[in-house]
């Protein structure tokens, strides 16, 4: 297992949510989707504790996802690449397939079902199943490259 990996991957939710959050990305619509206001998103910044638990429970999906990635069973879906020495490697490629294939039979599941029974919008669903795919697909490859 790499430690330094999964730490990598870790900060990768952090750092996807810095730039797709941010207003000129999906943060306006995010926003919107949710009802608030840039006085309410003022108001309420996020404390560094809220950082931290962010941070634990990242590892923890990271921890997951190289458990997933790596302990996929020789299935390579046509991205394992082998070195000159033989041995087998998985690519960058795979871990994106990986955290796609994630968030189409994960992702899409449980928010689709959070957004009816909450009563939350389409909009809503489709901003947070976009951004948890993408910062799936970019730890996933992040760990399925860097072994």
């Amino acid at each position: 297992m790499n430690y330094f990996a999964l730490i990598v991957a870790a900060l990768v939710p952090m750092i996807m949510g810095m730039i797709y959050y941010h207003p000129k990305v999906m943060g306006t619509a995010w926003m919107q989707a949710n009802g608030f206001t840039e006085e309410h998103i003022k108001a309420n910044m996020p404390k560094p504790t809220m950082y931290i638990l962010t941070l634990v429970t990242s590892f923890l999906l990271a921890v997951f996802f190289w458990g997933w990635v790596t302990g996929a069973g020789g299935a390579d879906g046509g991205f394992q690449t082998t070195a000159p020495d033989g041995h087998s490697y998985v690519t960058f490629q795979h871990g994106l397939v990986h955290g796609f294939l994630f968030g189409v039979t994960v992702l899409l599941p449980i928010f689709t079902s959070m957004a009816i029974f909450e009563m939350r919008s389409r909009k809503w669903a489709i901003v947070n199943i976009l951004y948890w795919t993408l910062t799936a697909m970019i730890m996933c490859g992040i760990i399925s490259a860097w072994r």
